[in-house]
């Protein structure tokens, strides 16, 4: 879930909220309405631009991406949002490292005040951190998302789940991960499929698979699309077993060919 879930999930919502705030650069008419309807030529370039971006990353046209984003740098060379784009398509890439150090771009240039904005930028910088089997970095990076923001759910979901499925011994602590899993799923009034299955698994870390069985059963009863990945867990409980996360050693493309499309 942590490694894999939520970086097609989350970290796709993030994708598309950052490419669109790129796009629209009038903040004092509002986002949504140039996003709907451009104001001007640049706002409607910018806009397919944004579309072919999305595109390209769907069908992982690479050599499209890297042209596209080299056009973002050289009008947008201080933009953490770019930053931040260039880590998630690197973490699709499997270039776990990129996207560490575009995240650390990212994070020198968005100011100290945007609390909020800096939380979110730890978190995804700790999936990051993980899926390249830095555990103990992905602590610390969700240690400072919670402190700097205590009310991002999507920090204490992380986090709990770190620390209750992690394959190194050294990070796992059952106890915290309940207590952060249980106050994210009373804050959404238990209503999470995925911070209930969350939950089941800090149980299940601390031995106490009855609750483990509870929970995941009401994360079941909560999901609507495909709930294969919480009956596995499931079993695992039934069976006085918890989840364990398997690295996923990373891979290593060549670098990113230019692509002959114009922009």
């Amino acid at each position: 879930m942590f490694f894999r879930l939520l970086v097609t999930q989350i970290a796709l919502a993030g994708f598309l909220a950052v490419t669109q705030a790129i796009a629209v650069e009038e903040q004092a008419r509002g986002w949504g309405s140039a996003w709907t309807v451009p104001h001007s030529t640049e706002e409607r370039v910018a806009r397919e631009r944004a579309d072919r971006l999305h595109k390209a990353v769907d069908t992982q046209d690479w050599a499209t991406v890297a042209k596209i984003l080299q056009g973002l740098e050289r009008t947008n060379p201080k933009s953490w949002e770019l930053r931040s784009i260039e880590a998630y398509i690197a973490t699709l890439r499997h270039r776990y490292s990129e996207a560490v150090a575009h995240y650390d771009r990212a994070l020198a240039f968005l100011p100290e005040s945007n609390r909020t904005g800096r939380s979110k930028l730890y978190v995804d910088r700790a999936t990051a951190q993980a899926l390249n089997v830095s555990y103990h970095a992905a602590r610390v990076d969700l240690e400072k998302a919670i402190a700097l923001d205590k009310n991002n759910i999507l920090a204490h979901n992380n986090y709990a789940w770190l620390l209750a499925t992690c394959p190194d011994d050294s990070v796992r602590d059952g106890h915290r991960a309940v207590q952060h899993a249980r106050g994210a799923s009373e804050t959404l009034k238990h209503g999470s499929p995925i911070i209930l299955d969350t939950l089941a698994a800090a149980e299940a870390e601390i031995g106490d698979f009855r609750s483990a069985v509870k929970d995941e059963k009401r994360a079941l009863s909560s999901e609507k699309g495909d709930r294969s990945l919480y009956n596995q867990h499931l079993q695992s409980y039934m069976k006085a077993s918890p989840v364990r996360e398997t690295p996923e050693p990373p891979e290593t493309p060549g670098p990113l060919k230019k692509s002959r499309s114009r922009l």
